[in-house]
C-alpha cells in the first residue's frame, strides 16, 4: 500500500519542545569551544571571550524560558499582545512616574560574568538527548493511523494495545489554540467516528495542517471510490 493511501498520526507530550533548546545549547556549546581554542569568534566580532560568553549565555537563557514557557502555558496571540501591551504601558507609567530611564537600571552583559562553562552545555546537551530521545522512541511506538479500510492505533512497545476501526464516517478536525505552538508547526487534530460513538484526540502532532489536509484527501479518495462503485 502505498505512502499516499495511509497517514500516520504521532502525539507528542508538550516536553518535546524542549528540542529548539537543544539545537541551542549545540550551537552555542560549538560556538563557545573553538572560541576558547583559537578565539575564532571574539576576534571576528572585536569582542572579548567574556563578552562573547556572556552574550551566549544570554541566548541560551532566553531559549530555556521561550521552552519552558511554551511548555507550561497556552498562550492565544489576542491575549500575548494584549498582555505586551499591558507590560509595556506599565514599564512606561513606572519610569515616567519615578522620573528615570528605567532601562538604565538593567545591566549590560559586559557588566557581569554570566558565561557558562563548556561542561555545563555539554551537561545540558546530554539530559536533552536522553529526554528527546525517550520520547521521539515512545512516540514511535504510540500512533494513530489511518488507512482506506481502517483506523489502527496503537500503544506500547509490545503493540498489544490495539483498536482497529472502520474508516468510513470519519469526522476529522484540526485546532491550533496555542499561539506559540502554532508557530512551532504543531497542532491537535481530533477524530470522531459517530457509528461507535468514539472520540480520538491527538495532541501535539507536528505539520498538524499537512497531515490534516491528506487526511481530508484520503478521505474524498474513499467517497469517490464509493460513488464510482455504485454505478
Amino acid at each position: 500500500m502505498g505512502k499516499e493511501n495511509k497517514v500516520v498520526l504521532r502525539s507528542y507530550p508538550k516536553a518535546i519542545f524542549l528540542y529548539p533548546l537543544f539545537f541551542c545549547t549545540i550551537i552555542i556549546l560549538l560556538l563557545q569551544w573553538t572560541d576558547t581554542l583559537w578565539a575564532t569568534w571574539s576576534n571576528l566580532f572585536g569582542v572579548t571571550h567574556t563578552l562573547l560568553g556572556n552574550y551566549l549565555s544570554l541566548t541560551w537563557l532566553i531559549a530555556l524560558f521561550f521552552c519552558l514557557f511554551v511548555i507550561s502555558i497556552e498562550v492565544k496571540l489576542s491575549k500575548l499582545l494584549a498582555v505586551g501591551f499591558v507590560v509595556i504601558l506599565i514599564i512606561m507609567l513606572v519610569s515616567y512616574i519615578v522620573g528615570i530611564e528605567i532601562w538604565k537600571l538593567v545591566p549590560t552583559p559586559g557588566e557581569q560574568n554570566l558565561a557558562l562553562p563548556d561542561l555545563f552545555y555539554l551537561s545540558v546537551l546530554i539530559i536533552l538527548t536522553i529526554v528527546l530521545g525517550a520520547i521521539l522512541i515512545g512516540a514511535h511506538f504510540d500512533y494513530a493511523k489511518i488507512e482506506r479500510n481502517q483506523i489502527t492505533c496503537t500503544k506500547g512497545v509490545s503493540g498489544k494495545s490495539k483498536e482497529t476501526f472502520p474508516t468510513r464516517s470519519l469526522e476529522v478536525d484540526i485546532q491550533r489554540p496555542d499561539f506559540l505552538e502554532m508557530m512551532l508547526g504543531t497542532g491537535r487534530i481530533s477524530l470522531k467516528i459517530p457509528s461507535l460513538n468514539k472520540f480520538i484526540e491527538l495532541n501535539t502532532i507536528f505539520r498538524a495542517a499537512k497531515k490534516h489536509d491528506r487526511i481530508l484527501d484520503l478521505l474524498k479518495a474513499i467517497q469517490t471510490d464509493e460513488e464510482e462503485s455504485r454505478f
